[in-house]
């Protein structure tokens, strides 16, 4: 729990960081509602970990508006993305399917949903996804080879796309850094969105998972256009003109009802 709650608080700091360049640091104790033992001690993983700089009593982003490791995004909107990943369980049938999952902290909560289902082969790129659906040893694995990412622990490059393509799949579920109606569905990672899009193109059924934190921004490299996809599943914080947008250009999109109030850190990069 204190590592998730670490997390959260850090999740939080470089939510501000993106929003004014830099924070002092004699005033998180109070922002945060924690000592200032703590907020030396989450400083420091910052620092060792390459997030921040620290200068003369402040800190500033060393990676302003990019990706934040996945293990901080497990934390972020956790709720949200536990009700997505039920609600896409339910969406895909039971009986035997070959479905694709993509790496991401929300394709995560897909995995454990999916991961007390004896008739599926999930055949995915992320070595976390992979490890979650391996618990239970009741889904039929299949991972691909390639080279691993560090920031998001899944693996890309030509090994994984050869290995994608030489399947045909039922189902992909892949995650989305930002969703546009005029941008399409886009992610941080060039490498990253070619899995995505191969996913995608191999599939079905089309589905892409993203908390409502992700609509309407849009990031540097194209997963699919809009209308390629078939179906969005999003939490019910979703803009209702965005959902509707979505919906007008033939997007089946599904949200999951998720508290205003609670622990949930809802506020991201």
């Amino acid at each position: 729990m204190s590592d998730r709650k670490r997390d959260e608080r850090i999740a939080i700091m470089l939510s501000l960081l993106s929003q004014r360049g830099e924070l002092q640091v004699r005033f998180l104790p109070r922002s945060l509602g924690v000592s200032g033992a703590t907020v030396r001690r989450d400083l420091a993983v910052m620092e060792e970990t390459g997030l921040i700089r620290r200068s003369y009593g402040k800190i500033t982003a060393t990676r302003r508006g990019t990706e934040l490791p996945v293990s901080l995004r497990h934390s972020q909107n956790a709720e949200a993305k536990r009700r997505i990943g039920a609600l896409v369980s339910s969406l895909i049938p039971s009986r035997p399917l070959v479905v694709a999952l993509s790496g991401g902290s929300t394709v995560g909560f897909v995995a454990r949903s999916l991961a007390t289902r004896h008739d599926l082969t999930v055949v995915t790129n992320g070595l976390d996804t992979a490890t979650t659906l391996m618990v239970r040893q009741l889904v039929q694995v299949v991972v691909t080879g390639g080279n691993a990412r560090s920031l998001s622990n899944d693996l890309v490059g030509r090994a994984a796309e050869k290995s994608l393509r030489s399947y045909r799949f039922d189902y992909a579920v892949v995650g989305a850094d930002g969703i546009s109606p005029e941008a399409g569905f886009t992610r941080y990672s060039t490498r990253g969105a070619e899995i995505d899009r191969i996913m995608l193109e191999q599939a079905d059924h089309k589905m892409i998972v993203a908390d409502s934190s992700k609509l309407g921004r849009v990031r540097r490299a194209k997963t699919a256009d809009i209308g390629s996809v078939h179906t969005l599943v999003t939490d019910s914080h979703a803009s209702a003109a965005m959902v509707a947008a979505l919906r007008k250009v033939g997007v089946a999109t599904a949200t999951v009802a998720v508290p205003a109030a609670g622990s949930d850190c809802r506020r991201t990069n």
